[in-house]
């Protein structure tokens, strides 16, 4: 056989084994893109998400603000009404009562069931402050003897632990 016979056998090989590499590595970095494209576009779905989240927490708290506004509001209107009304109802006296006690805080629901249960006036609140005392971790102190915390409780002189 002569080369001029085999040339354009071996040119007709050589360009379609180019061409299937070339669409082998063509494919591999057509799947490279493709991931990447998709992984862009998770990113810009996830950004629009939390962009849309960020804009209703903001509507949401501007909108309790303005309810908490509008609550505080009445809450002046009613106030003025109820001391219009002691004013021009009551007594100079029973209204200056009635003024005084819309200027002291308002009892907590504990102590409102002490005062309901005791069978107290709410003018005896004081004396529920006074007597009120948070629970203790400790045993208390006994008159004449040393207390828990005390920093030498427990413990005995070397005097006493010698005697038999």
């Amino acid at each position: 056989m002569n080369l001029m016979e085999n040339g354009p056998a071996i040119a007709i090989i050589a360009f379609l084994s180019g061409a299937v590499i070339g669409a082998f590595i063509y494919r591999l970095f057509q799947k490279d893109t493709s991931k990447s494209r998709r992984v862009e576009q998770q990113m810009d779905d996830l950004q629009q998400k939390h962009t849309h989240y960020q804009a209703q927490v903001s509507d949401h708290f501007l909108q309790t603000a303005h309810l908490i506004n509008r609550l505080n509001k009445d809450y002046q209107e009613i106030h003025s009404h109820l001391a219009q009304g002691a004013t021009e109802l009551c007594s100079e006296e029973g209204a200056n009562d009635l003024l005084s006690l819309s200027a002291e805080p308002l009892l907590s629901e504990n102590q409102e069931e002490r005062v309901i249960q005791a069978g107290e006036d709410v003018e005896d609140e004081a004396k529920l402050d006074d007597s009120f005392e948070p629970p203790r971790d400790y045993a208390p102190k006994v008159e004449k003897s040393k207390g828990t915390l005390s920093e030498d409780f427990g413990l005995q002189d070397k005097k006493e632990e010698t005697a038999p």
